[in-house]
């Protein structure tokens, strides 16, 4: 054998052997790696682009799943393909780490985007435990709890996108499909020699009806941001007006977080001053929906948020920016009020709050401009 291909041949050795024994740790960086291209690739939620490349994510994942059981299971023959195997679990992390960056990418930026941080947080932990977990059956549960999670992040939004609608109903649907898909995914892993793998495929379907149970819990609870709605901004102004396309949003100038400050955190009140609460809610492009701002108050003799009125307007999607909108009151009570802003099924999009005070001397309230 000529040197120049012994030299190839022993570099390929050691590729190999360096592969092996790193392998775990080269999974996590694959999945980082995905992650961190979806992050700086995707754009708009409704990019149908970005969104048919999520879908793709989400079956070869599921058909790369299959094919690492089988080969770990020597279910299938094929020598080629069964000395790939950690070759394809690598794969499998690449596409979930795509599918959480979208995650992260829309979610962070929806109302909720501290919940969705944490979120990802705990999915990052996961797949920590993943790489150093030696037991099959505890790598087993985890690698299908986080398809399952993956799953059901892209679907959730996918259908409201494609359908214009955004309602409990397609929520319930994305969350149907991604089930069903998911169990699929299972059966096909596992199911494939009779009734000795019974057991492990009712406990596998059974951990995820359990996890998409409690994620429909938290959607119900308001824990997971409406998407494909995010709130892009909102705050509490002394006067909201429109000039050619921008809206002018005054408010008053704190003197200690000026530099930040883009809003009324307190509103220093005056008899026939109004109170504007401006919103920028992002929707997809046609997708039409009403948006209410329920105003509440804070009860000190209770200890509770008491409703006082609920106003609304309509939002059309496609502005990058969101579709802005503003509801006021001129009659207030002093002390705390939060206005939530959601649609008309009482979704929770988000929320601001701020401190109503009675002051005598308008003239000490320096104001500021800013537009949006």
């Amino acid at each position: 054998m000529p040197d120049s291909m012994n030299k190839i041949v022993t570099r390929a050795k050691k590729l190999h052997s360096f592969y092996d024994r790193y392998s775990r740790f080269i999974s996590a960086v694959s999945f980082l790696t995905g992650f961190t291209i979806d992050f700086m690739a995707t754009r708009r939620i409704d990019a149908m682009a970005d969104n048919l490349k999520l879908l793709s994510y989400v079956v070869l994942a599921g058909i790369l799943i299959v094919v690492y059981h089988l080969c770990d299971n020597r279910r299938i023959r094929a020598q080629w393909l069964v000395k790939k195997t950690e070759l394809v679990k690598t794969g499998v992390d690449f596409f979930i780490g795509g599918l959480f960056s979208s995650h992260v990418i829309f979610y962070f930026k929806s109302s909720a985007g501290f919940k969705s941080a944490l979120f990802i947080a705990i999915l990052f932990v996961l797949l920590i435990i993943n790489q150093f977990f030696r037991k099959q059956s505890s790598r087993l549960y985890l690698r299908f709890g986080m398809f399952a999670l993956a799953s059901f992040s892209f679907f959730v939004f996918f259908l409201p996108v494609l359908t214009n609608e955004m309602n409990r109903k397609n929520f319930l649907a994305g969350v149907v499909i991604s089930a069903a898909y998911t169990l699929l995914i299972i059966a096909a892993s596992i199911l494939t020699r009779g009734k000795e793998d019974d057991k492990p495929f009712f406990r596998l379907s059974g951990m995820v009806t359990v996890v998409y149970a409690l994620l429909v819990i938290f959607y119900f609870l308001n824990w997971i941001p409406p998407l494909p709605l995010a709130l892009k901004h909102a705050g509490i102004y002394h006067h909201v007006g429109k000039s050619d396309y921008f809206y002018n949003l005054t408010y008053e100038q704190s003197s200690v977080w000026h530099v930040w400050q883009t809003s009324d955190a307190v509103y220093h009140y005056q008899p026939g001053d109004t109170v504007f609460c401006f919103a920028a809610v992002f929707a997809p492009t046609a997708m039409k929906k009403r948006i209410f701002h329920r105003w509440k108050h804070y009860d000190e003799a209770s200890g509770e948020w008491m409703f006082m009125e609920k106003l609304s307007y309509d939002l059309i999607g496609g502005r990058d920016g969101g579709y802005r909108g503003f509801t006021y009151k001129t009659s207030m009570t002093e002390g705390r009020w939060k206005i939530d802003i959601i649609t008309e099924e009482e979704i929770l999009i988000g929320s601001v709050e701020f401190l109503l005070k009675r002051v005598r001397d308008a003239g000490q309230r320096k104001m500021i401009t800013i537009q949006r």
